[in-house]
């Protein structure tokens, strides 16, 4: 097995451990175990769980601006409305792809300290993106400050609920994935798509 499997099969065990015992309760033995290889081969990769959840959330957020620097989604136009609702639907798809990561980043957001809290961080990072990417440009200071609100409460947030819930929604609620997914994305795009077309112009997000 090279490092590279080696770590991933890491990070894939921590991921599920984590997801299902919470941070604090998931042992690094377990990990091992569930990973089949040596305890001490994580602390080879790893000086500690907070590194391995931190690798975790970056690796997600990595995936996620890849897909939104594809050229399929740079060069969508966002204002027509079945495309839209195509590259979120595909956008969710991904999302779900990390849907343990995102429980654990959402469960340990509300029991860390603000100044720790990986979801600001997540926040910071994104808006730093955009800002770079030419998405959210001639802003003045308080256009900023709402963007960053925005994006937090109206866009990141929702969607990491979606992911996290909506297979809860749909066994409570006895609804189809389909029928639950446009549903959210109707919400979602009268609000928070609404807002950026407003701030950010007919090619926000």
């Amino acid at each position: 097995m090279s490092d590279l499997e080696s770590k991933q099969r890491i990070l894939e065990a921590a991921a599920r451990i984590f997801a299902e015992k919470g941070f604090d309760g998931a042992r690094v033995d377990e990990i091992a175990k569930a990973a089949q290889v040596n305890k001490a081969l994580i602390y080879y990769y790893f000086k500690s769980k907070d590194e391995i959840l931190e690798v975790l959330c970056h690796e997600t957020l990595e995936h996620l601006f890849a897909f939104m620097a594809a050229e399929q989604f740079a060069k969508a136009d966002l204002s027509n409305l079945p495309e839209l609702k195509a590259i979120l639907g595909q956008y969710l798809d991904a999302l779900e792809e990390h849907e343990q990561v995102i429980r654990v980043l959402l469960m340990e957001s509300l029991k860390a300290a603000p100044d720790r809290s990986l979801v600001f961080g997540l926040i910071k990072e994104t808006m730093t993106r955009m800002f770079a990417s030419g998405v959210a440009t001639n802003l003045s200071m308080e256009q900023a400050a709402q963007s960053e609100v925005m994006e937090f409460f109206t866009g990141i947030m929702p969607l990491l609920n979606y992911v996290v819930y909506h297979n809860h929604w749909m066994k409570h609620f006895s609804m189809t994935e389909p029928e639950l997914r446009d549903m959210f994305m109707d919400a979602f795009i009268g609000t928070h798509v609404t807002y950026s077309f407003r701030l950010y112009g007919a090619k926000g997000t």
